[in-house]
């Protein structure tokens, strides 16, 4: 018989887990501890995959002394990402996913301090912060030491919006919406995303998303290849002339005409390099995708 996913989870998330099975009818606690065990081996499942893919490390403790930035995970599931020590203080973002949630709660902080040592397995406590402490750490990510400062902050606010949106995709999947379903990266919602993110009304965060788009087609149509940040670029590209062709009809099986097209300057997303290298480093298993199988080697 297959072991349950939720028997091989820590202690200190099966508690977590039992606290949201108070209003459960008896004869469905099990099928919803198990549900809630595998919501929670999902999200860890891609956080360590992520800080693999952006070459961090774990650690067991991060003290005062360490000015290296950090991304901990607790116990509850929230994330809490810190800056590398500028001015002998820190950034700090909290995000809070729920298991029965896809809004994260926010919080942030500047000039914060850690008090004492980070621990894994023990509560971290801050100074400066609207968050005095997290609940109990399971894991501590941090960049290898000699990692720029800047580099450090890139990939760790990188990550953090990866992750937070990762543990809002597999709430809302795991919770009955199939990915069609999930509109998580609509305009609309990115847009809440971003307000509630960095405590914008949508709004002001809607009319400068609108700016920045319309300020990269402007560039587009007037010839320029505009970079999309790490994503890539978008350029015009002048397509080849196409002559008259003649082609069945799949449905009626007549011919029909297909009339010629002049050259025509039309819009081209280069992908970069970077962008690439990371698709490459998803799991297909996290997009519910195959991976496809290995060629046959010839004897």
């Amino acid at each position: 018989m297959k072991e349950s996913v939720f028997s091989m989870l820590p202690s200190e998330i099966q508690t977590q887990i039992n606290a949201l099975l108070d209003q459960v009818d008896e004869e469905k606690i099990e099928e919803k501890r198990e549900h809630y065990a595998e919501i929670w081996q999902h999200k860890y499942e891609l956080f360590a995959s992520q800080i693999h893919n952006i070459d961090m490390e774990f650690v067991e403790t991060l003290d005062q002394a360490d000015t290296r930035g950090a991304i901990l995970l607790s116990y509850s599931g929230s994330l809490i990402s810190l800056s590398p020590v500028k001015n002998k203080g820190r950034f700090l973002e909290y995000a809070s996913i729920k298991f029965r949630s896809d809004v994260p709660d926010y919080i942030y902080g500047q000039g914060v301090r850690i008090n004492g040592v980070i621990s894994k397995d023990a509560v971290a406590e801050f100074t400066g912060s609207p968050l005095k402490q997290s609940s109990s750490l399971y894991r501590i990510a941090v960049c290898p030491l000699g990692t720029s400062e800047s580099d450090q902050e890139q990939r760790i606010r990188e990550a953090t919006v990866y992750l937070t949106n990762g543990f809002i995709k597999i709430n809302r999947t795991q919770m009955g919406q199939t990915s069609a379903d999930v509109d998580q990266f609509t305009v609309k919602s990115i847009t809440a995303f971003i307000a509630k993110k960095h405590d914008l009304t949508q709004i002001a965060a809607r009319a400068i998303i609108d700016d920045y788009v319309s300020t990269i087609e402007a560039g587009v149509l007037l010839g320029e290849r505009v970079n999309v940040g790490k994503m890539g670029a978008i350029t015009l590209k002048l397509q080849d002339p196409k002559k008259a062709r003649v082609m069945k009809n799949i449905q009626t099986g007549e011919d029909i005409l297909i009339p010629a097209k002049p050259a025509t300057l039309v819009p081209k997303f280069i992908v970069s390099k970077a962008l690439k290298e990371k698709g490459a480093r998803v799991d297909p298993a996290f997009l519910g995708l195959e991976k496809p199988e290995s060629e046959e080697m010839d004897d």
